[in-house]
């Protein structure tokens, strides 16, 4: 059983509306995605976040309305220990000149963390960021914003491009780079030593397996020192996939 972990006050209501429906699902007709994966470390945008073994829970549940909800639950040891996000959005098909299909996607994120502040960051962590994207094919471009950045008291936005390519039905490769800027990255990265906009890249590979799992392995870095050094970090974990059509 997972111990509940504390959430600052101005997130639990947030949370709780994203959250509810998921545990009562069953009633609404939707697709449910359940993932438990175990890997070696955790890096968002470049930064690492745990220097150790991660494990990651993840539930969401897409409703036949194309409204989606979904929560994240992990270890974090850079941020309170634990880190909680809940999402929710709505993502639409459209076909372009009646010849390019094109997917939109647009929603809200919320990551809270649990545990007492360490070190240098003495603040409230938990934020809010809202994005938008368009995909067509194996490329998607997003954009996302948050009025609040990390708890810094300053916004930050951070444009991204993907390309995911399945090399074969089993194996395939997702690139990303990104561009963070803002008052809110610059500050959030002066405590790891940068304090200035940046890039990140990673590459993930991911190759499936027999009984629903899949291990996979990341390289992540960023254009500024933002960690311990400012060579590129990697990871390698192993996942299990469950998917259920709900009535």
């Amino acid at each position: 059983m997972l111990m509940p972990i504390p959430i600052r006050s101005r997130f639990k209501r947030c949370a709780l509306a994203l959250l509810l429906p998921v545990f009562s699902a069953p009633t609404y007709a939707g697709t449910l995605d359940l993932r438990v994966a175990a890997a070696s470390e955790e890096l968002f945008r470049g930064l690492v976040q745990n220097n150790s073994a991660t494990g990651i829970l993840r539930a969401d549940y897409r409703f036949a309305s194309r409204v989606y909800i979904g929560s994240r639950l992990l270890n974090n040891r850079s941020a309170g220990g634990a880190q909680f996000d809940a999402y929710a959005g709505y993502a639409q098909g459209v076909v372009l000149f009646d010849l390019i299909p094109v997917g939109l996607d647009a929603g809200i994120n919320v990551s809270a963390y649990g545990g007492d502040r360490q070190g240098p960051q003495q603040r409230d962590l938990d934020w809010a960021e809202a994005y938008f994207s368009v995909d067509s094919g194996p490329l998607r471009g997003t954009l996302a914003f948050a009025p609040d950045y990390f708890g810094t008291g300053a916004a930050a936005w951070r444009a991204a491009g993907q390309l995911r390519w399945p090399f074969t039905p089993t194996f395939d490769a997702t690139a990303v780079l990104g561009w963070n800027d803002g008052d809110g990255v610059r500050r959030h990265t002066a405590i790891r030593g940068g304090g200035a906009a940046y890039a990140d890249y990673s590459l993930v590979l991911t190759r499936q397996l027999p009984a629903r799992f899949a291990i996979y392995g990341q390289i992540s870095g960023a254009s500024q020192r933002l960690d311990d050094s400012a060579r590129a970090r990697g990871l390698i974990g192993l996942r299990w996939r469950w998917g259920a059509q709900l009535p």
